[in-house]
């Protein structure tokens, strides 16, 4: 797949879903499948979640995913949809410039217009700042390279990780959120238990769109809106809903109980047509 007119328009649509009026409610999907039924819904962009892609896939999180895998799900996923396509990036599968190049100018070529890279670390830790700083320039480059001007969302996990002392934990967030602004990203995710309050203070502080990710005390998105949250992503939630109604579903079925699953159903004509080309 090459880039091309209607890759790039989509690359700019959904940038301007960042700096708009609008409050970007962003569901993550898992396949093409449920990209068509987001789609389907009404919703003007999506993106992916590595956790749900792994997960669904019989992997656990954390790039145990193999990266070609990766690259055919995003394939199959921009071929069978048609709204603008985030791809959640983790850590770019790689800690050398040249193997970030190569992943990204692979997704970009599968049909991603934008992309998730994080800092956080499987040890629970986090990367030293330029190490993300090394990658945004690469991805940058490419912006350049293949004139395709997709979205850098980076990612950082201080609270996700619950990194050093509470009390410290905002301004440290504050200072690598306006780092990565400085050094290219379109919008920073700050995924994590961070209170309202101190969630506040950053959108205030930050330099650029913020991204937070739903929980129990995030899911207002009146009240995301009113402080100037521009994006709230649904992470692994659909997907482990998905996994978990296949759970329960089955341990009745394990007990002859067939209720469930014949009255909670798309019906086979509805599906068959919502994927008919």
């Amino acid at each position: 797949m090459n880039i091309n007119i209607q890759q790039k328009e989509k690359a700019e649509e959904f940038q301007n879903m960042h700096h708009d009026e609008s409050f970007l409610i962003l569901p993550n999907i898992w396949d093409a499948g449920s990209g068509r039924i987001i789609e389907k819904n009404g919703f003007k962009a999506m993106a992916t979640t590595s956790a749900g892609i792994a997960f669904s896939n019989g992997y656990s999180d954390g790039e145990h995913f193999p990266f070609d895998l990766l690259i055919d799900s995003i394939n199959r996923i921009s071929t069978r949809t048609t709204l603008p396509l985030s791809v959640d990036f983790e850590r770019g599968y790689s800690e050398s410039s040249k193997g970030i190049y190569e992943n990204t100018k692979k997704l970009l070529l599968a049909g991603a217009i934008g992309l998730n890279i994080e800092d956080g670390l499987p040890s629970k830790r986090i990367s030293e700042p330029n190490s993300m700083k090394e990658k945004l320039n690469v991805l940058n480059t490419l912006k350049t390279e293949l004139d395709l001007n997709f979205l850098i969302n980076s990612r950082t996990d201080m609270y996700w990780n619950e990194i050093g002392n509470e009390n410290e934990r905002l301004a440290e967030t504050i200072d690598r959120t306006n780092q990565y602004f400085s050094w290219g990203a379109d919008c920073v995710f700050v995924p994590g238990n961070i209170p309202f309050s101190e969630l506040e203070i950053l959108i205030k502080e930050a330099h650029g769109p913020i991204n937070v990710l739903l929980n129990n005390e995030l899911r207002d998105a009146q009240k995301l809106k009113n402080i100037g949250v521009k994006r709230l992503s649904l992470g692994s939630n659909l997907s482990r809903n998905n996994l978990f109604n296949l759970s329960k579903q089955s341990l009745k079925i394990k007990n002859s109980d067939f209720d469930l699953v014949l009255a909670e159903s798309f019906s086979y004509n509805y599906l068959n047509k919502l994927f008919h080309d």
